[in-house]
């Protein structure tokens, strides 16, 4: 069997890695407010909308360095794309939240 090593001075970005973090807080988050908000049948206390805040804040955060680590060469795209999808998904469903009428 024979090996092929691929030598390469890429690495993943911290900021890409943070970004993907930021995303992964942000929805579940949401996916939190959401199930809690069916189990108490709708009756929230105004934590919640503070918590929905913070994972938007969070998420265009996330959303801005995942961007600014697409710009940086020698590196892998991994967790800049993760980190994309995640908090372009968590945005989403804070503007879908927000559209809904009570």
């Amino acid at each position: 069997m024979k090996r092929h090593f691929i030598f390469t001075n890429k690495k993943h970005p911290l900021i890409a890695i943070m970004s993907t973090i930021l995303g992964g807080i942000s929805v579940l988050s949401f996916a939190f407010g959401i199930i809690r908000s069916f189990v108490l049948s709708g009756d929230i206390t105004g934590r919640f909308g503070f918590a929905g805040a913070l994972a938007v804040l969070y998420a265009i955060t996330g959303l801005i360095l995942s961007l600014i680590s697409f710009k940086k060469k020698e590196s892998f795209h991994l967790f800049a794309v993760i980190g994309v999808v995640l908090n372009t998904v968590s945005l989403l469903v804070a503007g879908f939240l927000l559209w809904l009428p009570e």
